[in-house]
């Protein structure tokens, strides 16, 4: 298969795989919604929970970056799941510039809860996939994200990262 992109003659929309990449993304944040409205939550509120499990607390700023959200985006969120009980901001006396999140027990509770529905989603999403597919799909995203944080003015191989 040949890469055709935006401004080759024979572009088709609907075969761009950049488009069916933002086009899928789009598809599992509306059903995931969804799925975790009941539970009062939605997928921001997942994404960040899910990063608390794996580093809680977590500074403001590296929930940011993990979860791909501008900072006055998350502030808004935080806010709302501090509200609700799910997380609690803290700040070291000397530097209350610096705010770390903590996952509460109320949405580590919640977060089992919702873990099944995440699952399902995700066996819906790749039914059909071989283990092997899907570690190629994983390794090929890893190499396209690290190709577009690149700057497109370097040019070569000695600047390329791998995935």
């Amino acid at each position: 298969m040949k890469k055709v992109g935006p401004a080759d003659k024979n572009f088709v929309l609907d075969d761009y795989v950049l488009y069916n990449l933002n086009r899928t993304a789009a598809t599992y944040n509306e059903k995931m919604s969804a799925a975790l409205k009941s539970h009062g939550l939605n997928t921001m509120k997942w994404r960040i929970l899910m990063l608390l499990t794996d580093s809680s607390p977590s500074s403001v700023s590296e929930l940011a970056r993990r979860s791909v959200t501008k900072m006055p985006t998350l502030t808004r969120i935080l806010t709302r799941m501090e509200e609700d009980g799910l997380v609690v901001r803290s700040s070291p006396q000397d530097d209350r510039r610096f705010v770390e999140i903590t996952m509460t027990p109320r949405a580590a509770k919640t977060l089992r809860e919702v873990k099944a529905i995440g699952q399902r989603v995700f066996e819906r999403a790749f039914e059909g996939t071989s283990p092997r597919d899907l570690g190629v799909v994983t390794k090929v995203l890893k190499r396209v994200r690290a190709n577009l944080e690149r700057s497109p003015y370097e040019t070569g191989r000695e600047n390329k990262k791998s995935a």
